[in-house]
């Protein structure tokens, strides 16, 4: 494997288990943060170096593994750069691990890079990335929510739990990311609208319907927060199912 892949492969890995080191044990405290950062700074830089070989004179090129890897840099630079302002670091045991492992994918399994996509469908692209990894983002921290609520019903204060944000913060940052992806959401479909001449003959049917699903199941989570209240089991589950139709929609038909 050469250094440069193997660099955000390991930094990634590093940053991902000192992060569970210190939610799983009681002895570790936050003196790990400098560390982290230093991996994460490493890490993200490497891999987006890599990813800037992508881009061409006449256009980008984006294989289902390379925009794999591509989402995976957005969502952790994205995870790096708000956890300065917002406690989310915890969401790092599922993201890095998973960044490291979409650096290896796209490295052995690289696509043929003659299927180039031109800019102005390549915004498009940016606009789809970019709210798949802020609605990524909020699924991780769904999961990360449902784990802590199952832990304070059943009275289990153990040191992960404890080291987590008070459960109204990590509802609160949950919303705050949903609304964002909501909104990159709806200007991808919009942008697809304008730049995407015939659906049907582009095979995009599938793609585009999925997404629209999504789209309405994203705008149902946030309706039912703002005039039901919405919270808790039912908006994390929601989150994930709406989510696991946006993956199918892009990830999945692509595949197929």
């Amino acid at each position: 494997m050469p250094l440069l892949h193997a660099l955000p492969f390991i930094t990634y890995l590093l940053a991902g288990l000192l992060l569970t080191r210190y939610f799983v044990l009681d002895s570790v405290t936050n003196q790990h943060r400098t560390s982290v950062n230093l991996m994460l700074l490493i890490a993200c830089s490497s891999h987006g170096y890599i990813l800037f070989e992508l881009w061409q004179h006449d256009g980008v090129f984006f294989g289902l593994t390379v925009s794999m890897s591509f989402v995976a840099w957005v969502v952790a630079t994205l995870l790096f750069l708000t956890s300065f302002s917002k406690p989310i670091h915890s969401l790092g045991i599922l993201v890095y691990p998973l960044s490291a492992i979409a650096v290896i994918i796209a490295f052995l399994f690289p696509g043929t890079p003659g299927k180039l996509l031109s800019m102005s469908i390549a915004a498009h692209v940016f606009l789809s990335i970019g709210a798949y990894a802020l609605l990524a983002i909020a699924v991780g921290q769904s999961v990360l929510l449902s784990i802590q609520e199952r832990f304070l019903h059943e009275h289990n204060f153990n040191t992960f739990v404890d080291k987590l944000p008070a459960l109204q913060t990590m509802e609160e940052f949950l919303y705050q990311t949903l609304k964002m992806g909501f909104l990159l959401l709806t200007l991808s479909l919009i942008s697809g609208y304008y730049y995407i001449d015939d659906f049907f003959t582009q095979k995009l049917t599938y793609k585009t319907i999925l997404s629209v699903i999504a789209w309405f199941g994203f705008a149902g989570i946030l309706f039912g927060h703002k005039v039901f209240g919405w919270r808790g089991k039912l908006i994390a589950l929601s989150t994930q199912i709406a989510f696991s139709v946006l993956v199918l929609s892009y990830f999945g038909t692509k595949f197929f």
